[in-house]
């Protein structure tokens, strides 16, 4: 029997969800239990820093001021990043005395480049997406089924290849007697819309984190602010207010995503260079970030999503404690429950990689796993390339 046959007939595959965010800032790795007809089971989460030096080098990659030289070797050094902490995972639950088992790895790896939008490259409409870590290296060092590259297939039909993970939210948090939110703050903040009815939708909300971040360690040489306590000093800049809400990105209906290329680091830096003249202090601008994350997070959900009761909140935002008081006021009149995703069985933190999971599962049952309601593609289909040790 292949090695696919063989995983198609376990009656509870392990898969492990491998993943690198917007922030860049650790390799976050899920163990999920596939259970049919049930939700899927976590087992465990394991989060493995990413060295200095190779966040160091991912800022500059993400600004494009590299050689093909450099991305080449980004790549194969994240494909073996990925696979050291995926061994490292398999060491500790030894040590803990549970069992290391992994039937299949699925790594979404680290977005570098996401052009969803068409424009013209010597003359023909090109667009395109860009994930590092090579999944052969995975496969080999792990000696394990891979799954990998989850984005092309989306956008080779004409789809924004993002957002990916509301297939795997339907999943994980569809109730049929509630109208739900799965809200994520990372760099970029993303809302799938759960329905009772079951017709499930999503997109981009704006930025996330990745604003907040990038100012934080500039001022403060600190990777995040910590709960938002730096923002809450600070007050929102009205003329910078009055440019962010004008961002075109507001405006455009849905589906549609986001990233690093319009709400990233670069973003962030021309803020700073016009802070000495404007006089713009780093709290006021720390604030105004926040800010500015939480409004266009309730303007999507207000427009797309009146009727939601709950919203179940996820990523390191969760704890940004100035953006989710700014949320809370900005949801207003709507009369909705905000709480954390782990109060339904999912840790903050493994949301993401929980998702991939699923959807490196759904690959080899060549399931499909976009959804055309969140991306715009036009139709579904099955993502994500598969390798084998």
């Amino acid at each position: 029997m292949d090695l696919i046959s063989a995983y198609r007939a376990l009656e509870r595959p392990r898969v492990a969800g491998i993943m690198s965010g917007t922030s860049a800032d650790a390799i976050d790795i899920s163990l999920v239990e596939i259970r049919p007809q049930e939700r899927p089971q976590l087992l465990y989460f394991f989060s493995d820093p990413l060295p200095l030096k190779v966040r160091e080098r991912l800022q500059v990659v993400f600004r494009g001021q590299v050689s093909l030289e450099e991305v080449t070797s980004l790549h194969w050094l994240l494909g073996e990043l990925l696979a050291q902490s995926l061994l490292k995972m398999r060491a500790e639950l030894k040590s803990k005395g549970l069992e290391e088992r992994i039937d299949l790895v699925a790594s979404h790896g680290q977005t570098v480049w996401h052009a969803p939008k068409s424009r013209s490259y010597l003359g023909y409409p090109v667009r395109g997406t860009l994930q590092l870590g090579e999944g052969a290296v995975i496969a080999t060092r792990a000696s394990c089924l891979t799954v990998c590259d989850f984005r092309p297939q989306d956008l080779a039909l004409g789809g924004q290849g993002a957002p990916l993970v509301p297939w795997a939210d339907r999943l994980l948090f569809y109730e049929p007697t509630s109208h739900r939110v799965a809200l994520n703050i990372g760099g970029m903040a993303n809302i799938t819309i759960l329905p009772a009815s079951g017709e499930v939708s999503a997109c981009d909300t704006g930025p996330g984190n990745a604003l907040s971040d990038r100012l934080a360690e500039i001022y403060w040489d600190l990777p995040y602010d910590p709960q938002g306590q730096k923002a809450a000093q600070g007050q929102i800049i009205p003329e910078l207010w009055e440019e962010l809400c004008a961002h075109p990105y507001l405006a455009a209906p849905a589906p549609k995503s986001t990233g690093r290329e319009e709400f990233g680091a670069p973003l962030a830096e021309r803020w700073v260079e016009r802070a000495p003249e404007a006089g713009w202090s780093p709290y006021d601008l720390l604030r105004t970030a926040a800010a500015f994350s939480a409004y266009a997070i309730a303007l999507h959900i207000k427009r797309l999503a009146p009727a939601t009761h709950e919203i179940l909140v996820g990523g390191g935002g969760l704890r940004n404690q100035t953006m989710m008081r700014e949320l809370a006021e900005r949801l207003a009149p709507l009369e909705v429950e905000i709480r954390s995703m782990e109060s339904v069985g999912v840790p903050p933190q493994a949301r993401e990689s929980m998702a991939f999971a699923l959807l490196g599962d759904a690959t080899l049952r060549a399931e499909s796993s976009n959804l055309p309601s969140a991306t715009g593609a036009s139709r579904p289909c099955v993502l994500g390339k598969i390798v084998l040790p």
